[in-house]
Parts: C-alpha cells; sequence; structure tokens
C-alpha cells in the first residue's frame, strides 16, 4: 500500500480544547494524511501530528502581510510545496479567507468547513473592509472548490448570505462511537456548555425552577463556566434549586459524564449577536452515550432530535414548555430510556464519526483528482 498523501489542514489557531473535533474529523482518513498549519499553538499536539507554525515563514510584514493582503513569501511557499499536498480543507469560514491566498499560490482544490457563528454572527455576516473573511468572503465563495456546513441550517444560512448553493454539501458533526457508549445509568440530567446567550442555560435554570418536587430524587449536573454564571448560580440558588456545577471540563472527560445521565439538555437560541449554533457536538455526544434529549428548534438540533421518538424540541427561551417536558422524562423512565435507545441508533447511522471521517477524505480525494494534484 503506497504511503498517504498530504493535504493542508488550516486552522489559525490549532489544537483549540473546544474544538478537539478537528483533528478527529480527519481520524478515519487512510489514503491522505493532514499536515496541520496555523499561526498560534492553542492546545496539547495530537500524538504522531504533523504541524508547521506559519509565523516564522512569513517575509516583509509578517502574519499582518500575509493575513491582511495575502503576501505569500518565497519561504513559506518552498516549505509547503516540498509537502507536495493535494489539497487544502480548512476549518471554519475565517481561516478558509486566510487560506485561499495559499490555495492560489500552490494551484491547489480548497474546501471549507463552515460550523456555526462563522456563518451567523452579525460580525461576520455584514459587510466590512477592516476585517479580513468579511472583505475577502465573496473571493472566498466564488473560488473555493467545496463548502461544507455542519448542518442544514447552516447551509441555509449561507445561502441567504449569498454563498454559491451548488457548491455546497452538507457534512454534519460527529462524535466517535467508540468514545462514547451507554455506561450504567442513574437519575442524573446533564448540560455541557459554556454559560453564555447561545447556549441557552438561562432558559434551563429558568426551566429547572419551576418544577420544585419533580426533581426530587434526580441529581442536576450543570458542566460549564462562562459569563453568565455567577448570575445564574445565584438564581439556583433563590429556587431552591440543589445543582453540581463542576465548572469546565475537559473533552476528553465527557464521555463518563454522558455515559451515566439518563437526559442530556440542550437549551440552545440565536444570541443578540446573531450567534448560533452548527450541530452542537453535545447533542451527537450524549445521543451516542444513550441519553433522552430535552432541546430546542435551534439551527441544526433538529436534524438530529427527532421529536418524540429521541427527545423532545421546544421552542428557543421558552422555559414553560422545557419544564413541561423536563418533567415527562423525570417520571417516565421507561419512555425515557426507550428515546435514549432511539437516539443511540439514529446517531450511530447518521452522526458516526468513522464513517463521516471517511466521507470527507473521499470530498478531498474527489476534488484532487478532479484539479489534477492526485
Amino acid at each position: 500500500m503506497s504511503e498517504p498523501r498530504h493535504f493542508l489542514a488550516y486552522c489559525d489557531k490549532l489544537f483549540t480544547p473546544s474544538e478537539s473535533f478537528i483533528p478527529r474529523g480527519y481520524s478515519a482518513f487512510s489514503k491522505l494524511k493532514p499536515v496541520y498549519i496555523g499561526h498560534e499553538l492553542k492546545g496539547p499536539v495530537p500524538d504522531g501530528a504533523e504541524v508547521i507554525e506559519l509565523g516564522p515563514l512569513h517575509g516583509p510584514g509578517g502574519e499582518a502581510a500575509f493575513k491582511q493582503l495575502g503576501t505569500v513569501s518565497t519561504k513559506l511557499e518552498q516549505t509547503l510545496r516540498a509537502l507536495d499536498p493535494v489539497a487544502v480543507h480548512a476549518s471554519f469560514g475565517k481561516s478558509g479567507a486566510y487560506a485561499l491566498p495559499l490555495a492560489r499560490k500552490l494551484n491547489l482544490p480548497l474546501s471549507v468547513t463552515y460550523y456555526g457563528g462563522d456563518a451567523t454572527k452579525t460580525t461576520n455576516t455584514k459587510d466590512s473592509f477592516i476585517r479580513v473573511y468579511n472583505r475577502r468572503r465573496a473571493k472566498l465563495w466564488a473560488e473555493a472548490d467545496l463548502l461544507l456546513p455542519c448542518s442544514d441550517f447552516i447551509r441555509r444560512e449561507l445561502v441567504a448570505k449569498g454563498a454559491p448553493e451548488d457548491k455546497m454539501v452538507v457534512h454534519h458533526n460527529t462524535a466517535d462511537p467508540v468514545r462514547f457508549q451507554p455506561g450504567e445509568k442513574r437519575d442524573l440530567v446533564v448540560f455541557a456548555g459554556r454559560w453564555t446567550e447561545k447556549k441557552g442555560i438561562d432558559t434551563l435554570i429558568a426551566a429547572l425552577s419551576r418544577l420544585g418536587e419533580e426533581l426530587e430524587g434526580w441529581t442536576i449536573r450543570l458542566i460549564g463556566d462562562g459569563d453568565l454564571k455567577e448570575e445564574l448560580a445565584k438564581a439556583l440558588e433563590t429556587a431552591g434549586v440543589d445543582a453540581e456545577l463542576p465548572g469546565w471540563v475537559p473533552a476528553d472527560e465527557m464521555a463518563a459524564h454522558w455515559a451515566e445521565a439518563r437526559i442530556a439538555v440542550v437549551p440552545s437560541k440565536r444570541a443578540k449577536s446573531g450567534d448560533a449554533e452548527g450541530l452542537p457536538l453535545v447533542c451527537i455526544e450524549a445521543m451516542l452515550s444513550g441519553c433522552a434529549l430535552a432541546a430546542t428548534r435551534h439551527a441544526g438540533i433538529t436534524e438530529c432530535v427527532k421529536e418524540g421518538e429521541t427527545g423532545y424540541l421546544v421552542d428557543e427561551g421558552d422555559e414553560a414548555a422545557l419544564a413541561d417536558r423536563l418533567a415527562r422524562m423525570l417520571t417516565d423512565r421507561t419512555r425515557t430510556a426507550q428515546m435514549g435507545e432511539a437516539g443511540r441508533a439514529f446517531a450511530m447511522e447518521r452522526f458516526n464519526l468513522q464513517k463521516q471521517s471517511k466521507t470527507l477524505e473521499s470530498y478531498l480525494m474527489d476534488l484532487a483528482k478532479k484539479a489534477g494534484t492526485l
């Protein structure tokens, strides 16, 4: 078997702990191998990963000239050409805009995955000459060979802003079914996410405050940190809701939490900034772990939660409806368990990391063959 060919995996901030889904997305590749390129290491480099920090390779003007003007130095060009890459894959729209001059210079096909805020935040969708992404957005969409929105919701958001529909293929977020499996379930409700407006943690806490005695016997575990935590923790205390608040939990440790939970709550909503989810990974992780979901009709959540089959859906910000659905799940454990089992089966079929990773590799292979780089 021949050695895998290289492709350039561009993410400007590499290995951010909350973005471990990026390297995992390449985990089932066998014919192609990523070389990660970007400007800042935000976390530990995965075992065996090849990484090139671009900063030392820039010429006059440095990183600013590269990002603002698209200047590709001779040293940078030669370093990347020596890898004989067949394609460029950028994670997030902003990284796609930075990678565009590289793809041009190296004459490589470019694909870009959109995940959420990069397609929905007002700062990313408005016209602005100052911000590189906004200034380069139309050229990126015109010249990129493939756009991969992580949900059909993100696809629709991009189309509404003028992105070419004929270049798009929905490539759903995924999780690893080997890591996320049902464990010994107990009466546990889990929320995991940033304590920010978009994640809807305020809606959840308002819903919990309505439940009173129905919470008796159940453990409520609210994972994460954020700007709203101090205020909302006081609201919990005032309402007499006893909840575990473990703070931020590393992604590698989340499997244990989902494994023992019966119910996962994902109350996301669009923020005032326009920021919206793509398809929250917590949905997929929880479903693979056999959790029933109480979630909102927000973004790509409706693409993975089947109403009444794998969980319940309520409108964004509707604390009364969320409390009602949680009450049903808390009191009917048999039905809740059935929804958890159905959710795992659906996630295994549609949101399986190994399947989706192989599909991503096939997309990049097809682009490279069409471009004559493979």
